[in-house]
């Protein structure tokens, strides 16, 4: 594994890591309850993929146009997995130390988002205060949450970077 790999990925994911902090700081500024916008994650998961695509072409461009499969998912990765455990621990200070009582507005709009959505699909009342409690009873902020979204993502990523190294790889010729 080349030096511009591992480089090219750490810094990236530096880069991935204040995106996520500073889309995060943004989006606590202006309403917490954007946290719950589905469309607000599908925003940043695009951003986080993006900069990883650009992550991968940047080593392939420091290896004179080439790259490998396993230079270019070890790119990918390395950003990925960097960005999203810097954004994780952010998020946890965040609503652990710096401000706890965002975390009970946040969970607020999720139960009314969820029991909204479960009405609008007809589901049975008892069984929307079941998910109510649990929503209520779990710390979705918490270390343990966080470590568990932080590895549930990571196999996300990792899907994706198998797919970005597959069509971003080209070897060097074997006769040259």
């Amino acid at each position: 594994m080349t030096n511009a790999v591992k480089k090219t990925g750490v810094n990236f994911g530096l880069i991935v890591g204040l995106v996520s902090i500073f889309s995060t700081t943004i989006l606590y500024a202006i309403d917490v309850k954007l946290f719950v916008s589905w469309w607000v994650g599908i925003v940043l998961f695009f951003i986080s993929l993006a900069i990883g695509i650009v992550a991968v072409a940047k080593a392939k461009s420091k290896l004179n146009g080439f790259i490998t499969f396993k230079e270019a998912f070890t790119v990918y990765f390395i950003t990925m997995a960097i960005g999203a455990a810097i954004g994780s621990i952010y998020m946890f200070i965040l609503f652990n130390f710096i401000d706890t009582d965002a975390k009970a507005i946040v969970t607020d709009a999720v139960v009314e988002k969820t029991a909204s959505m479960m009405q609008g699909m007809g589901v049975k009342s008892e069984d929307i205060r079941k998910t109510i409690e649990d929503i209520k009873a779990s710390d979705s902020f918490g270390l343990v949450s966080q470590i568990k979204s932080y590895f549930g993502g990571l196999v996300m990523y990792t899907i994706i970077g198998l797919i970005v190294a597959v069509s971003m790889k080209k070897n060097k010729p074997e006769f040259q």
